[in-house]
């Protein structure tokens, strides 16, 4: 067995990827580590009962390259014989207010994994996603984030499962490197597509993989398997604190929302998941920002905090919770 097969199989195994499920959707984009992804679970389709589907989003933003991209992901799906879904979307027209290109590309591009998931549901299979993020992302994710500043979840990288609504998204090459997949590429004499766009410093995270990663490499040669290493140490660490926060929601839970006093008294580490926890159970996006402004609120008995389009954080009479802002305002009136 190739050594990336050999490390996907392992990852599967551990991390209890495919249990339950009949069904692998593989996010293909036509690049080598998507290429390696949608090859690797071909050969493991067989020992781990699943059966293998492709997904590819045309995002429309470089032209008859992005239509290269497809054409390329169709003609390997026929020749392996595997189901594709596919679709074309105008991501420039997509953006919402205050969204990059890049993160419209990516909502845009989950939005169509997870109707996908949906359509393969709803033939009978039980499916989950699979994404091409190597231990090579996962090392480049957590430089870039330090660069930004971050705390302990952000020092985490990528999960090696994750959730998308009600399905799993699964990362079967999170302890593979990029030379794993090239190797692994070689040897079968497999074609990819490469985006011009990564080969460009131009943007923060291919400065990192272009110029960061080689001169680390220099010091350590195995140098992402080894910070997948601290990940997975930092994560369960991570996990840990994020059980006690859980807990500690449980116990302040009051009616609608929590006792904002017990909350407050909670120890900083365990303040800050609390309220993350909140937030996100609100569709609010936690920041470090969100999260310290909200954590002060809990010390008044009545406040209302704004962190983003449409969503209040909101203390009233000593209870914490979140609401939109069509339903604060009609509360208001009512009081009015």
């Amino acid at each position: 067995m190739e050594r990336l097969t050999e490390k996907a199989a392992a990852a599967v195994r551990e991390f209890s990827m495919t249990d339950g499920a009949d069904a692998v959707v593989c996010a293909l984009s036509g690049g080598a580590d998507s290429v390696s992804l949608l090859r690797v679970m071909k050969l493991l389709a067989e020992s781990f009962s699943f059966e293998v589907f492709a997904c590819h989003l045309n995002h429309g933003l470089r032209g008859e390259e992005s239509d290269r991209d497809e054409r390329f992901c169709r003609e390997l799906c026929g020749q392996l014989d595997i189901p594709l879904f596919s679709r074309k979307a105008d991501i420039s027209s997509m953006r919402e207010k205050h969204e990059s290109t890049e993160q419209a590309a990516r909502r845009v591009r989950y939005g169509f994994f997870a109707e996908t998931l949906e359509k393969v549901g709803k033939s009978g299979k039980t499916p989950v996603l699979a994404t091409a993020h190597t231990a090579s992302d996962n090392a480049e994710t957590v430089i870039f984030n330090l660069t930004r500043g971050t705390g302990l979840n952000g020092l985490c990288g990528i999960p090696p499962v994750r959730t998308l609504g009600r399905f799993r998204v699964v990362r079967p090459l999170i302890r593979a490197s990029r030379a794993d997949v090239e190797d692994f590429l070689g040897r079968l004499g497999q074609d990819f597509v490469t985006d011009k766009t990564n080969l460009s410093d131009e943007f923060s995270r291919n400065r990192i993989r272009l110029n960061v990663m080689p001169q680390l490499a220099k010091i350590n040669p195995a140098v992402a398997e080894t910070v997948s290493r601290a990940t997975e140490n930092l994560r369960r660490d991570n996990d840990y604190l994020c059980g006690i926060a859980e807990n500690a929601l449980n116990e302040a839970k009051c009616g609608r929302g929590w006792k904002a006093s017990e909350l407050a008294k909670l120890p900083e580490p365990i303040k800050a998941r609390a309220v993350a926890k909140i937030l996100t159970l609100g569709n609010i996006r936690p920041s470090e920002l969100r999260i310290k402004t909200a954590s002060e609120l809990l010390e008044k008995y009545s406040a209302k905090y704004n962190p983003c389009k449409n969503r209040f954080f909101l203390v009233r009479k000593g209870v914490c919770f979140t609401e939109e802002i069509t339903q604060f305002f009609h509360g208001y009136n009512e009081k009015r």
